[in-house]
């Protein structure tokens, strides 16, 4: 690659700094000898066990989409300037966006099936002149990955809106030459932060190219997700167009760019980065062009993180912000995704080499020595996604047949998780739902003067003298409602003798039902269970005795028929907290998912006329999501993942999981429209559906902050909470 000419202006003819532009570089072996030795000093005052920077990796890729996740939304579209300089860095591949448009008879222009390569629909460059292609509804197709909040592509799809605009009036003009019509462009952007693609679905000129059917953005792990996953969305005449035979992402870019991307992934060697590497890879169509620039070793950045704790393997850091980043060698990029013989499926080597720059900095007098990498790489175009690859793909390519097998072992799994798992997760039903649950607040309430507020609402079995409430999914036991139960046994004799005038809490009869029989073993084990469970025993002959009764048993809700004929209609509360997400994905073979039908329409046959089912589970772009998006092999379908018991104390996995044949509970991460659809379907009304979010941030101020803290900035909770009504004329 030929450097770009020294910049003269800020120079005077001795090279002594007179400005404040940058200059071109050139370094010594003395430089490079030094800043060595810079690194390595810093590197023995901040040594670290191997075991400790191992754990701390593991931390890092754990949280890295939640903390770019945080780094978006504290910034949001203002931290990066946008990038006006890819036709300069890259001029084959994007220079014909900033030229005029040809004409036919223009001398020196090359059609894109003349090429030697064969490429077609390939933009190369002649002569400076414009490689056009002969089809004059010719797409180009690009894929940014990482793309942020756009800085990148955006002024691309801006520069052809101009040479568009440019087009149609160099064509109204009365000429004898006629112009040849660029082609379209349509751009695909990809990033591991929700909130980053959030903001880029949010700018105008996205939503312009979105509404023309010229630009998709998805939320994205290049690490763990094969392309093959992403659905591009492309009609059979724009396929057609752009000569493709899917509508998945693999095979499909004339163009892929990868800015300041993957060094944000894990040092090289590692199993994530060639991962990586390889799905950028796929994401080629025979002949396109992966285009990369990122950080060089020995860059002033590193530098500076070198002289602090913050290392976490052999050149890779982890940032302020808890992001991180590696500092490449030209072999690393040679090792990625460089043929090394006729037998490899990777991509063949145009273009690589540094870009050294030294910056001067006008107020305090210093300098800052930047060094990056950059690199074209083009697929052959003899080569499609090879054999290989369906074994690096992981869950997210799973047959339906595998997809089947996990589904069916789903009690199998929930027992193995249980017999690893001790302690039941913790959900304060009282607080998500406290109209609900008034009539056993109102006596703790009254002391405090809030009566009066929450009889405002009460619910209609609030002057029952019973009340049913059947918890499906139910575990080793709500924790909440255990405690109620305990509760309601000590209060009994008080609510009898001290409340004579005044509403009497209620009877509370609880049914727990689980697709577990290892969960029921362990909830009758409970001593807030045993105790109900004696004085119901005791109190058969007074009827007044006891406040409580409970009752526990293996249930399967995903199935036709549950077959306890005696709660039918007999519930007045049917809780389902983060119960049918683990039944299984939304769709199955283009359907909805008959498990999650046959659950909520069994809770609904549950309910007494006027019952509520009171709903809460993970929504799309959670932060449990954007975890499991790290873990390669997680993802079993689109939105629905095979997830492990994770021991955060001993930082170690409980059992194995990503072999769908032994292990790993499932997981489906909801829309809002999902959920409506299902509810209103089973004939219910919807009193309340919304989506309910939490951010729990947390210090890191060094590196034994952030692996106390799971590597993690902060972690954005998406739920979705509802509650659904049966018709009191059911």
């Amino acid at each position: 690659m030929q450097q770009a000419p020294i910049a003269r202006v800020g120079v005077d003819e001795g090279g002594k700094w007179t400005g404040d532009v940058w200059i071109q570089d050139e370094w010594t072996e003395g430089d490079k000898s030094e800043a060595r030795e810079r690194l390595c000093a810093a590197s023995r005052r901040h040594c670290q066990q191997e075991q400790d920077r191992r754990q701390a990796f593991h931390d890092f890729r754990m949280s890295a989409s939640s903390n770019w996740n945080a780094f978006y939304r504290q910034n949001r579209a203002n931290f990066f300037k946008d990038r006006h300089y890819l036709h300069k860095a890259f001029p084959e591949e994007f220079g014909w966006l900033y030229d005029q448009p040809t004409s036919l008879a223009d001398p020196g222009i090359v059609q894109a099936n003349d090429s030697t390569d064969g490429a077609v629909g390939v933009i190369k460059k002649i002569d400076s002149a414009d490689v056009t292609t002969n089809d004059p509804d010719a797409i180009v197709r690009v894929v940014e990955i990482g793309c942020g909040v756009g800085n990148a592509i955006l002024p691309l799809v801006d520069q052809h809106s101009e040479l568009m605009k440019r087009f149609h009036e160099s064509n109204g003009r009365s000429s004898r030459k006629a112009v040849r019509r660029p082609p379209e462009l349509h751009i695909h952007c990809l990033d591991f932060a929700p909130t980053a693609i959030e903001l880029l679905t949010d700018d105008n000129r996205f939503q312009t190219a979105a509404k023309e059917g010229r630009a998709t953005a998805h939320v994205y792990d290049l690490s763990s997700t094969h392309p093959s996953t992403i659905h591009i969305g492309m009609d059979e005449q724009c396929r057609r167009r752009a000569n493709q035979s899917s509508q998945v992402l693999a095979e499909s870019a004339d163009v892929a760019i990868l800015l300041f991307c993957i060094s944000a992934i894990g040092p090289h060697p590692s199993p994530s980065l060639s991962r990586a590497a390889r799905h950028a890879i796929d994401m080629l169509k025979p002949g396109g062009t992966l285009l990369i620039r990122d950080y060089g070793r020995l860059d002033e950045a590193q530098m500076k993180l070198g002289t602090r704790d913050k290392e976490l393997g052999d050149n890779f850091y982890r940032k302020g912000d808890g992001t991180g980043c590696y500092y490449f060698e030209l072999d690393d990029l040679n090792e990625l995704f460089v043929n090394k013989d006729e037998h490899d499926d990777k991509l063949d080597l145009l273009e690589l080499d540094y870009i050294q720059r030294v910056y001067r900095n006008r107020g305090d007098g210093t300098t800052r020595r930047r060094v990056w990498v950059q690199g074209r790489f083009r697929k052959p175009c003899s080569k499609a996604v090879s054999p290989k690859v369906g074994e690096d793909r992981g869950r997210s390519d799973l047959s339906g047949e595998i997809l089947n097998q996990i589904l069916d072992t789903t009690a199998e799994r929930w027992d193995a998780y249980y017999r690893h798992n001790p302690c039941p997760p913790s959900s304060n039903i009282l607080q998500m739902f406290p109209k609900d649950f008034q009539p056993w607040q109102s006596t703790k309430n009254r002391r405090k003067g809030k009566q009066d507020q929450l009889r405002a609402t009460t619910p209609s079995y609030y002057h029952s003298s019973e009340v049913t409430i059947i918890d499906l999914g139910c575990g080793m036991g709500n924790d909440a409602l255990l405690n109620l139960v305990g509760r309601q046994q000590l209060v009994r004799d008080a609510a009898i003798e001290q409340v004579q005038n005044e509403h009497i809490t209620p009877v509370l009869n609880v049914y727990f039902l689980d697709v577990s029989t290892e969960a029921i073993k362990k909830l009758c084990t409970d001593p807030r269970y045993k105790s109900a469970v004696g004085a119901t025993n005791d109190s058969n002959d007074a009827p007044r005795g006891t406040l409580a009764t409970v009752t526990a048993q293996v249930c399967d809700m995903a199935s036709p028929l549950i077959g306890i004929p005696h709660l039918g209609q007999s519930a007045n509360i049917v809780l389902l907290i983060f119960a049918l997400s683990a039944i299984g994905p939304y769709r199955q073979q283009g359907d909805c998912h008959r498990g999650l039908i046959n659950a909520v329409h069994n809770a609904a046959s549950m309910l007494k006329p006027g019952g509520v089912i009171l709903f809460r589970d993970y929504a799309r772009h959670d932060d449990e999501q954007l975890r499991l998006n790290s873990i390669a092999g997680a993802q079993v379908s689109e939105n629905f993942y095979l997830r492990s018991s994770y021991d955060a104390k001993n930082h170690g996995q409980k059992y194995p999981t990503t072999d769908p044949t032994t292990g790993g509970t499932g997981c489906y991460f909801f829309n809002i429209e999902e959920v409506r659809e299902l509810f209103i379907n089973a004939g219910l009304e919807i009193l309340q559906l919304e989506y309910t979010t939490r951010v729990h941030r947390r210090s890191g101020k060094n590196g034994m902050d952030f692996r106390k803290n799971g590597g993690s900035v902060e972690r954005k909770r998406i739920w979705i909470t509802g509650r659904f009504k049966k018709s009191s004329n059911d």
